[in-house]
């Protein structure tokens, strides 16, 4: 036999049987094939010999077969012999093995007379979780055995042997007092019974941990002096012993017993230990029944079939009363106080964690804090000894925040920022942590983590885990305890952080970094979720020693996290009681509730020390005041603050218009117009800013395009506002010539000293050929993160809601500064036209009418003449004495007429105007053609072709705006007017 397993006990192998031998058959052919040859050879030969030889055949084959049979019955006997010898040693190994199972068994859980009895039990005293009740041993008898048999058997000899080894005689009869255990029978056994079952619980569990509630009657006087006895909600776990003898009507304590059992979610592992004469009489609420008898027989009542043979082992109500006195006295000399009463409500200030900061500062590198008590007083948790990391869950309502603000205040008043410093983020934007804002302790409060903060803190921290790295190599350190100088611990404190994890996965990657080096670094997690399974990644939570869980809906949650169902039965009505699980133990306790004047307290004691270095800075103000950077660098102008978490600062972003053009993008309201005002107000050199009009835009870029080389090392900025707006203003003709000056100064300017700064919602597709001109980009809110990302920002910088003035430099995130708009430059209109005595003026207008209405209105000292009304082909409309001064059709070679075409117009004393449309000049093009080269020009509203057409010109003119017109001169300058 064969013995398999972690230890020779664990598994045995049934022993093989060997096959049978397989039985002869005789030997037929054997036996008549000599036959028929002994016959052929009669045949031939005639000797009566070979019928001898025939005879011989039949005697040889009956000799073999039953010669075969001797041997094979005397196989079967040594295979008999050697199955039964193995059988032997298979049960001898059974023997052992139950042995040692019921050695083991028994240590594990000792009888209440060998508790009684064997001081070496008191080793394991009170050893036993606190988050469940430990199991006891009812009786002795014949159990399943956990020795596993391999092989199959064969036989029913087999079958013996199998229930021989998985039967185990003699062995403990558990139950688990949970389920609720009824003991029915004669009451004074019964109460044995149940004595030896307190002592068990009494022996496993110390005092506050566990709370017997019995009686008030004589049976029961032995319980008063344990040190357990008190309250059943006095501790987390509870035993009350129902005892219907002592009640015969059952009422009272029945009622009492099922209401105990129905409130499961109270007191963790509130149980009951029942007496009754019979089953009927049991209250509700016992799985597990048993029935013993006066001689200590006992039945399995509840088992799927009774048991029977077992024997319940029944203690004295002396014996239990001296046990009780033994266990008092030890809980005395252990310092062990007696079960109390854990307070619904603690005050923080009341636990007396506030301590000297000296005094801890030089302590070991390590963060108590006292902010719960339990039922054995104030309980202090070290998040580095017991962490380095720790999870907190409890459902809405349970006292999550006011935990996470007591445990912050009680590190803090036990360290100094020296020693620690606090993070404190709250992902769903909630107001719990704005309070520790004024602990100098503090470095960040994050209160609504957006895409734009998560991606801000995602940096941070990792560039804080790399300055944790490179201070401790610089001093040859690989932990933080070996150089407690270096640096404050940081805790990062996340409210919601399962919420957060989830929205942001690339912070969920960071935080398990953290949980893995952490401890190392100085940094520590202190992790809040409604719940962490499935929630928070394994690898995460195992990092995670510290747990600490508040009332939980889900049994399976709390299992999960602490290994108990504890915190699924936690009570609803009391909000800040918690689990505790660290260092393998199990602890009920009540948080402390924080006040202002605790955060006074702390705030006060370390008022005046050093500013802690922020790992995490604040976002960026939506307002920054020109004021804030001072004078600007030479040859520079500062735009605003940019954010750079990468490098942990924030500092003034620069542009320097000696080395690039920039351009501004952003939606309407993103402040584009306050960057141009910023760059505006602290350039010193010259500054040309291109009205929003077409006139004004016309003439400034005509002149700044046109600017000659300078010696200047400051150069001219020309400050461009909404240029795709602007474009749209011009006709097609005129946009094209604005892109092209835009162009010029793009390519051009930097060598005659011109730099532009120019603003656009979108860049127009006439000017992307030119984009990469623009050296400098700042992007402002866009529209939608396409816009954004073509705009050449990062995607994960946009920021739908970003304010006025938010953007993109870099690469980085900035704030514009809030610079008031500079005043609107005063632009005068242009003159009214003037007319000298004896000259010509040509009006081409699309509305005549008008115009000469506006003429004699004016009462202007000039001779006004409708070319629409000049007959072409009729004499006598008008001869030298005319005031008019035209004559048509007659040459005339006086020195004062001038003449083409047979129309002539005479010089007179006063101005003469001459005004038609464009259709009627183009008529009388003989008479255009003799004033155009000595008369004035004016447009007022004439499209460019018609223009031009008249002109004889491709030029293209300035443009102009309603109201105003278009002067040419004889010599080809061009100006505008006003119509008088």
């Amino acid at each position: 036999m064969t013995v398999l397993g972690r230890s020779p006990h664990d598994a045995v192998v049934l022993p093989r049987r060997a096959p049978a031998p397989a039985r002869g058959t005789f030997p037929v052919l054997a036996v008549l094939a000599p036959v028929a040859g002994a016959a052929v050879l009669y045949a031939v030969i005639g000797s009566p010999m070979m019928l001898a030889f025939a005879a011989l055949s039949p005697v040889i084959a009956i000799a073999g077969a039953v010669d075969g049979r001797i041997a094979a019955r005397r196989r079967r006997r040594a295979d008999a012999r050697t199955h039964a010898a193995e059988s032997a040693v298979f049960l001898d190994s059974v023997s052992s093995a139950h042995r040692a199972e019921r050695a083991a068994l028994d240590a594990e859980h000792p009888s209440a007379a060998a508790l009684l009895a064997d001081a070496s039990h008191r080793s394991r005293r009170w050893t036993a979780p606190s988050a469940r009740l430990a199991v006891v041993r009812i009786g002795t008898g014949t159990t399943a055995s956990r020795l596993v048999v391999s092989g199959s058997a064969e036989s029913e000899e087999d079958l013996e042997l199998v229930a021989a080894a998985r039967s185990l005689a003699d062995a403990p009869i558990l139950g688990d007092p949970a389920d609720g255990i009824g003991v029915v029978g004669p009451l004074p056994a019964a109460r044995a019974l149940v004595r030896g079952l307190v002592v068990q619980l009494a022996h496993a569990h110390p005092p506050g941990a566990l709370a017997l509630d019995a009686p008030d009657a004589e049976a029961y006087r032995w319980l008063a002096g344990y040190p357990h006895a008190g309250r059943a909600h006095a501790a987390p776990l509870v035993v009350h012993v129902s005892d219907t003898g002592e009640d015969p009507a059952g009422g009272k304590l029945r009622a009492d017993a099922q209401a105990s059992m129905a409130r499961r979610n109270e007191p963790l592992g509130e149980a009951i230990l029942a007496v009754a004469p019979s089953v009927e009489t049991l209250p509700s609420g016992c799985r597990l029944v048993v029935r013993v008898e006066a001689d200590g027989d006992l039945r399995m009542l509840s088992a799927a079939a009774e048991q029977t043979g077992a024997r319940a082992e029944l203690i004295t109500a002396q014996q239990a009363l001296g046990f009780g006195t033994a266990l008092a006295v030890e809980a005395a000399a252990r310092g062990i106080a007696a079960v109390s009463p854990l307070a619904e409500h603690v005050e923080l200030a009341e636990l007396g964690a506030a301590v000297d900061a000296d005094r801890t500062a030089a302590a070991d590198a390590a963060l108590p804090a006292t902010f719960c008590v339990s039922d054995a007083g104030p309980l202090v948790i070290d998040l580095v000894a017991s962490g380095p990391h720790a999870v907190v869950t409890g459902t809405t309502g349970s006292g999550k925040s006011e935990l996470l603000t007591s445990w912050v205040l009680g590190i803090a008043s036990a360290a100094s920022p020296l020693v620690v410093n606090f993070l404190l983020v709250d992902f769903k934007g909630g107001t719990a942590f704005q309070r520790l804002a004024a602990l100098p302790h503090t470095v960040g409060v994050v209160t609504d983590l957006g895409h734009g903060e998560a991606l801000r803190a995602l940096k941070s921290l990792r560039a804080e885990i790399r300055r944790r790295e490179a201070e401790l190599a610089r001093r040859a350190a690989s932990d933080l305890r070996d150089a407690p100088d270096a640096f404050p611990r940081l805790v990062i404190v996340v409210d919601e952080a399962a919420a957060m994890l989830a929205a942001f996965p690339d912070l969920a990657a960071l935080f398990v970094d953290i949980a893995a080096r952490g401890r190392a670094l100085g940094m520590h997690l202190v992790l809040a979720t409604q719940r962490a399974t499935g929630v928070l990644g394994d690898a995460l939570i195992a990092n995670c020693a510290l747990r600490i869980s508040l009332r939980l809906s889900s049994e399976a949650d709390s299992a999960a996290l602490l290994g108990t169902d504890a915190a699924a039965r936690l009570p609803h009505g009391i909000p800040g009681r918690l689990v505790v699980s660290r260092d393998g133990t199990t602890v009920i306790a009540q948080a402390a509730s924080a006040r202002d004047s605790d955060i006074e307290s702390v705030v006060s004691r370390f008022a005046g020390g050093v500013v802690p270095r922020a790992p995490w800075l604040p976002a960026l103000p939506s307002r920054i005041p020109l004021s804030a950077f001072g004078a600007s660098p030479p040859d520079s102008v500062v735009i605003g603050a940019g954010d750079d978490p990468d490098r942990q600062v924030q500092e003034g972003i620069v542009y320097r218009p000696t080395a690039a053009h920039l351009l501004v993008q952003g939606a309407r309201g993103s402040g584009k117009s306050t960057v141009l005002a910023a760059v505006g107000a602290q350039w010193t050199g010259e500054v040309v800013v291109v009205p929003a009009d077409v006139e004004g835009a016309w003439d400034a870029l005509s002149t700044a395009a046109a600017r000659p080389a300078c010696d200047d090392p400051a150069p001219c900025l020309v400050l461009l506002d909404d240029v795709d707006a602007l474009l749209e203003r011009f006709d097609d003709e005129h946009r094209d010539a604005v892109v092209e000056r835009i162009r010029a100064l793009l390519i051009d300017g930097p060598r005659a000293g011109t730099a532009l700064v120019c603003t656009a919602s979108s860049l127009p597709s006439a000017l992307r050929a030119v984009a990469g001109r623009f050296g400098e980009r700042l992007v402002l809110r866009q529209s939608d993160r396409q816009e954004h990302v073509l705009a050449g920002a990062p995607a994960e910088l946009y920021d739908a809601d970003a304010p006025p003035g938010r953007g993109v430099w870099r690469e980085r995130a900035c704030q514009v500064m809030l610079v008031p708009p500079p005043p609107l430059p005063i632009r005068f209109p242009p003159p009214e036209l003037e007319f000298e005595a004896g000259t010509v003026t040509v009006v081409v207008t699309q509305n005549p009418e008008a115009v000469l209405t506006g003429f004699a209105a004016a009462d202007l000292d000039v001779e006004v003449i409708d070319v629409g009304a000049i007959g072409t082909d009729s004499p006598g409309v008008g001869d030298s004495t005319s005031p008019v001064g035209v004559v048509a059709d007659r040459p005339d070679h006086d020195a004062g007429t001038h003449s083409s075409g047979g129309v002539s117009v005479r010089t007179t004393a006063r101005a003469v105007v001459l005004v038609g449309d464009a259709e009627t000049w183009q008529s009388r093009f003989g008479l255009l053609a003799r004033v155009r080269s000595r008369a004035v020009m004016v447009f007022d509203g004439c499209p460019l072709p018609h223009l031009r057409a008249l002109l004889h010109t491709r030029e293209l003119p300035p443009t102009t705006v309603p109201g105003h017109v278009l002067v040419r001169e004889p010599s080809g300058v061009f100006s505008r007017a006003r119509m008088p």
